[in-house]
């Protein structure tokens, strides 16, 4: 072990993913009254911790005034300054993986942060959608991580190469892998992203093997297994809460409850980098403002008419472009109006401080 003035050990710190960029913050923070730690897991509002303190927290009184979004508050990944058992604030994240809260809200979540790989798990089954996963794309670039598709239970596929080379002729820029973490097969071409202190997270649909994959890189059942249903085919993901787990050979992996909905998170920016190879063609359109929708000189409808491009790859950029566009005229509409509302309260309490001034004379 090695301790640092404090006495913390300093390897577990690094151990779970401590560098530079948080060194760098804690030393601009000049807070001596804080220890730093990483947060393993997360089950409504209520977190545990781990680095220089280990155990439960939760966010202080004056860190829940002072922010007002979900997104502020801590997510698994996240190194927080704790004391006595009270976070008082959050470190600024290297990534993060994010989508619109469920619901009416206009409202960023956090899923994860301080991810440096996601494996996006689909099972070839039923559940390969590949328009689902290049949403989950969309998410994973804009967050600043790097995606890694994985079409899990391949042993109830008739012929999963195929549908991996389909798959991958259509996400041409992403790492494409077949698994059956049941039968512990295809799990060696994950090694490369599974290096000490880098954490990965595991996003996908409920049943589709998220848990039995983590199993199966602890070496270990920490986590419960549910059978497949006989009535749908489908399995049930057992997984209730986010959580944070150091692998064998001393990766950090985190695993996420099934997603229902999945809205990006992202604005257009991120569609582009998602479907980067629409994007590049895009640039050679004759208008800037093209939609690829017919128009003339468009670079992105001659590559579809060549059959070198996906017609249905193209359709789901455009559905994505008008979504995030959407999404983000909404956010700019909430943050008008919650400005607003700020505005009025600082008015009231503005008048509110003239009139007792006023009494006072």
């Amino acid at each position: 072990m090695v301790f640092d003035a404090k006495g913390v050990d300093v390897s577990l710190r690094e151990r779970l993913g401590w560098n530079p960029f948080f060194a760098a913050q804690v030393a601009a923070l000049t807070r001596t009254d804080l220890e730093f730690a990483r947060v393993i897991e997360e089950q409504r509002g209520l977190y545990r911790v781990s680095g220089d303190v280990e155990g439960a927290a939760e966010v202080s009184g004056r860190f829940r005034h002072d922010h007002t979004t979900a997104a502020d508050f801590p997510a698994v990944g996240d190194w927080v300054g704790v004391r006595d058992g009270i976070i008082h604030c959050r470190l600024e994240r290297r990534s993060r993986l994010s989508r619109a809260a469920a619901g009416r809200a206009v409202e960023e979540q956090v899923v994860a942060a301080n991810i440096d790989t996601v494996f996006l798990v689909t099972a070839l089954s039923g559940d390969l959608n590949v328009r689902r996963l290049e949403r989950y794309l969309t998410m994973v670039w804009d967050g600043g991580a790097v995606p890694v598709v994985l079409l899990n239970k391949s042993d109830l596929s008739e012929d999963p190469e195929r549908e991996a080379v389909s798959v991958r002729a259509r996400l041409p820029l992403v790492d494409v892998v077949v698994s059956s973490a049941l039968r512990d097969f295809g799990l060696d071409a994950l090694r490369p992203y599974l290096r000490a202190a880098q954490t990965i997270a595991l996003v996908g649909s409920s049943g589709v093997g998220k848990s039995t994959l983590v199993n199966r890189l602890l070496g270990r059942d920490a986590l419960r297994v549910a059978a497949i249903s006989e009535t749908d085919g489908k399995g049930r993901h057992t997984t209730t809460a986010r959580q944070l787990v150091e692998l064998l050979g001393g990766a950090l992996l985190i695993d996420t409850p099934g997603m229902r909905e999945l809205q990006p998170w992202v604005d257009d920016s991120a569609v582009d980098a998602a479907f980067d190879d629409v994007a590049a063609l895009a640039a050679g359109c004759r208008f800037s403002d093209c939609a690829h929708a017919g128009e003339p000189g468009c670079a992105v409808t001659e590559a579809v008419d060549a059959g070198t491009l996906d017609v249905d790859r193209v359709e789901h950029y455009r559905r994505l472009g008008r979504e995030a566009a959407f999404e983000e005229r909404k956010r700019d509409k909430a943050a008008a109006s919650n400005a607003k509302k700020q505005w009025k309260q600082s008015a009231r309490a503005l008048e509110t401080l003239y009139k007792i001034r006023g009494r006072g004379e």
